[in-house]
């Protein structure tokens, strides 16, 4: 049979099959109009909004929906309040100290912010939203070819000189924009972060994260608080070199924490349990201490020590952020533990769990030559970083060489460095916040909040207003779900605050620093790590947020006596 026989007898099917889903959806929409008809007799017949927006419309993907479902599914309805925002802010009346390109900055700070708490869309894709705004609107402070610093909505204007003469300022508003908009990507810091994410991809793919882990299990693990402490210790030994706590706690210590809550025969679905919910408290409490301890711990603290560097002058790198950090970590890392098993009063069957422990390790087998390797060089990494002042090298360069260094010596292959999507978003939206960070700088925004937030303070001394600054600081993490957010959001305002009411700089700065993450224990959704935490259902939510208060309260009291008598000995104030 020829191809124009079997299409002419296939035409007819068609059209008659046309015919039927035309007759099919018109007898539908009557039924519908006449149920509506009967119920709502006396309403008028025109279409209402509520009607309008019920009509159904097909989507190849879903099927019929309506407009209603569809707005309620969209991601982009997820981003109005974002949007709104910030085009609120950008266009209220400019005060004393700004102007209309730095409205435009903050109005888009502003949405990026809210974009973080409300919208579905990920980071980095808010980020890079934001980026495109401002560049089209060329928000953002250029520089000229004879090196004048002008907002980029400038370029190309006419000026009056020192000689009387008329000249124009020589810039490309949006070609100057972009640049300004990459130029976070040139950032030291946001290299030493993504550096660090590959060192950390090395740790796991060659097993020494589990391995030492499982070593510390088994040598403490003869008693609750000695599993505590194990889990304290396995968080402490990979945070240097591990800078995504989600990445830490989620991807090498929450395994090992389960297959210890798994030996120890807990009910996964049965609800609360005082020994599964005391592994799990220790463990996500100390992704949060260890984080605080180094620069490296966790994404957002390079984003503090860069914002203290630009606000205050001062040299806040990775071996000032481990001495000023070491002696309140350290204690709250001896002291928590044993204040959770108070609380929550865990038994633990030892022998089984010897046993389970035991079988991973023969699983594991011997020493790998890789492992060897990758610990030669993070030892090497750790005598570079904390003796950097003596070296000359700066952490950055320490940790690219590293990556260089595993890759020449095949413990990790180019395919790992490209896969590492992590260390890529990362590494996208650190980038970004330096520049947004260091353009809301520019343009006197970071001054203006700090001059706003410190009207309330300035009665007060320089030490009343750098506590009462950090505080608040902690305590506004109950509005954010994520620690970098929180970091994103309000260490810039509040160095800029502690600059206006002249607060000891160093000592702020290490205050914000171990805040930003130790304020994560207030809440079961603040970042990735205690969220995967406080899913198991061990410790109920309403008991998670109590647990976290009282936490809280140690933290506070640990670092106000310990942690001010260590800064005090260091002249920090």
């Amino acid at each position: 049979m020829s191809s124009t026989s079997v299409a002419q007898e296939a035409s007819p099917l068609l059209v008659r099959h046309a015919s039927d889903c035309a007759i099919r959806i018109r007898n539908a929409t009557a039924l519908s109009c006449e149920s509506t008809e009967e119920s709502q007799p006396h309403q008028p017949t025109g279409p209402t909004a509520s009607t309008l927006a019920a009509l159904p419309y097909y989507d190849v993907f879903g099927g019929w929906k309506s407009w209603v479902q569809l707005a309620r599914d969209s991601r982009f309805a997820s981003a109005l309040p974002a949007i709104l925002v910030a085009f609120v802010v950008a266009h209220l009346p400019v005060p004393d100290g700004l102007t209309a390109t730095s409205m435009r900055l903050l109005g888009v700070f502003a949405g990026v912010v809210v974009g973080l708490l409300t919208a579905s869309y990920d980071m980095s894709v808010i980020l890079a939203v934001a980026l495109l705004v401002l560049t089209l609107t060329s928000s953002f402070m250029c520089t000229t070819t004879d090196g004048r610093h002008i907002e980029c909505d400038r370029c190309r204007s006419v000026y009056r000189g020192k000689s009387e003469h008329w000249h124009e300022y020589q810039c490309d508003p949006i070609g100057g924009s972009f640049d300004v908009a990459i130029s976070g990507f040139s950032n030291k810091v946001a290299w030493l972060v993504f550096s660090a994410f590959h060192i950390g991809r090395a740790v796991e793919k060659t097993g020494l994260g589990r391995r030492v882990s499982l070593a510390l299990v088994t040598s403490m693990g003869r008693s609750a608080l000695g599993l505590g402490y194990a889990v304290c210790l396995a968080e402490l030994a990979l945070a240097p070199f591990i800078p995504s706590n989600t990445a830490r706690g989620g991807g090498i210590v929450y395994p090992i924490v389960d297959s210890v809550i798994a030996s120890l025969d807990i009910d996964v679905d049965g609800g609360e349990n005082p020994t599964g919910g005391f592994l799990v408290m220790v463990a996500s409490t100390a992704n949060l201490l260890s984080s605080s301890l180094f620069i490296t711990g966790m994404a957002g603290n390079p984003i503090v020590a860069s914002k203290a560097t630009s606000i205050f002058g001062i040299d806040f790198g990775f071996a000032d952020w481990v001495i000023g950090a070491s002696v309140p970590t350290l204690l709250l890392l001896f002291i928590l533990p044993p204040a959770l098993r108070l609380f929550l009063r865990p038994r633990v069957n030892f022998t089984q769990l010897s046993r389970e422990i035991r079988r991973q390790h023969l699983e594991m087998g011997q020493v790998s030559p890789n492992e060897l390797k990758l610990c030669g060089t993070l030892l090497a990494c750790l005598v570079l970083w904390v003796g950097s002042p003596y070296f000359g090298i700066d952490a950055t360069v320490v940790a690219f060489m590293a990556i260089v260094v595993l890759t020449l010596l095949d413990v990790l292959a180019w395919d790992d460095v490209v896969k590492n999507y992590k260390a890529w978003d990362t590494f996208f939206w650190l980038a970004s916040f330096i520049t947004l960070a260091e353009q809301l700088s520019a343009l006197g925004v970071t001054d203006w909040i700090g001059n706003s937030l410190s009207q309330s303070l300035h009665e007060s001394s320089p030490l009343a207003c750098t506590l009462s600054l950090a505080l608040a600081y902690f305590f506004s993490m109950y509005l954010f779900s994520s620690i970098s957010s929180h970091v994103v959001a309000f260490a810039g305002p509040f160095f800029a605050a502690g600059n206006v009411l002249g607060c000891p700089p160093k000592l702020l700065a290490i205050l914000i620093a171990l805040f930003s993450s130790m304020a994560g224990v207030l809440t079961p959704f603040s970042t990735g790590s205690v969220a995967i935490y406080a899913s198991r259902g061990y410790i109920s939510q309403p008991r998670w947020f109590m647990l976290g208060l009282l936490s809280a309260l140690v933290m506070l009291a640990v670092t106000f006596s310990a942690g001010m008598l260590w800064w005090k000995l260091l002249g920090w104030y």
